[in-house]
């Protein structure tokens, strides 16, 4: 196995840095983009108030939520402050929270949700530059969010925040070297989002073993184009 990963990581870090499969000059990719979804009901986040919490109780709070008995409702307050503070947009600028080769942002993010109020179960996804939430349908009736996981019985949770790979986004400029860059930002994100929802005081934990096809029928996505990467769970 040690012979597999190390040619693998050698792989990935040699060969792919010629940047094989770029398909435009660097200069001619547009930075800063993401989806957006303008015919669907588009909810605007509350701005965030300033918290109150240092990075330091932020990491020492941060406890991964393993499973309960209860679920709380996502109120739209808690999830602007968590998307503004961890994903947002800076003022006047297409960077954001957190860094991305390139500033490409290959990188979108869904929330996939039972508990947010004021909305029936149903699919989000996160628009930065309005700082919203573009409802894009409802859950089936009767779905249950465990089936989500891949290990259904170890879980318990409301709420799902999806983060998928637009692989074209950053592939024009770096080639297969886009796959490294598009995990590295889902980690970059998956961090934010842990620590300032330990600073919410919500419960989190990131998953890794999700159910790939589900969410992709549920995104209704092309996966040759967009894949998920990552997910956090939120009770």
């Amino acid at each position: 196995m040690n012979f597999f990963l190390s040619d693998l990581h050698s792989d990935l870090r040699g060969t792919r840095l010629t940047h094989r499969g770029a398909t435009h000059r660097a200069e001619d990719v547009p930075r800063g983009t993401h989806k957006a979804y303008p015919r669907m009901e588009q909810i605007k986040l509350p701005v965030p108030e300033k918290l109150h919490a240092t990075l330091q109780e932020a990491l020492q709070k941060r406890i991964s939520y393993f499973g309960g008995s209860d679920t709380t409702m996502l109120s739209l307050e808690t999830c602007g402050a968590l998307f503004s503070l961890a994903l947002g947009k800076r003022n006047g600028s297409h960077h954001r929270n957190y860094p991305s080769g390139g500033a490409l942002y290959p990188v979108e993010t869904y929330l996939i949700s039972a508990a947010l109020e004021g909305s029936a179960p149903a699919v989000f996804h996160y628009n930065p530059s309005g700082h919203s939430l573009e409802k894009l349908w409802d859950l089936p009736r009767g779905f249950d969010m465990k089936e989500l996981a891949r290990h259904p019985k170890e879980q318990l949770f409301s709420s799902l925040i999806v983060f998928t790979a637009v692989w074209d986004r950053s592939s024009a400029k770096y080639g297969d070297l886009a796959y490294q860059h598009s995990l590295l930002e889902a980690g970059h994100m998956s961090q934010n989002i842990l620590l300032i929802a330990a600073a919410l005081g919500l419960r989190t934990r990131p998953m890794a073993g999700f159910e790939d096809d589900l969410i992709v029928s549920l995104l209704d996505l092309d996966p040759v184009k967009e894949q998920t990467v990552h997910t956090i769970v939120m009770c």
